[in-house]
């Protein structure tokens, strides 16, 4: 594959910048953890076999929502 053709489709590209510029990446996660706690806490017995790899892509997600606010304030 040529380095130089784009991963990300334009369209994708542009959902992802107005993203970026239209919300608190702060806020979303926060939200967002809320949200997860939340059903942690009221599902401790019934957890599904898989929540060793949602906690790792939420985790993920959260990563990339600090970066993208971090570099928000940089610019």
């Amino acid at each position: 594959m040529s380095k130089d053709k784009n991963v990300l489709s334009k369209e994708l590209t542009d959902k992802m910048r107005y993203f970026i510029q239209d919300t608190s990446p702060i806020r979303v996660s926060n939200n967002l953890r809320a949200v997860l706690f939340g059903y942690l806490r009221n599902a401790r017995e019934g957890l599904p076999v898989n929540m060793d790899m949602v906690l790792d892509d939420m985790d993920a997600l959260f990563e990339l929502l600090y970066a993208i606010e971090v570099d928000k304030r940089q610019h």
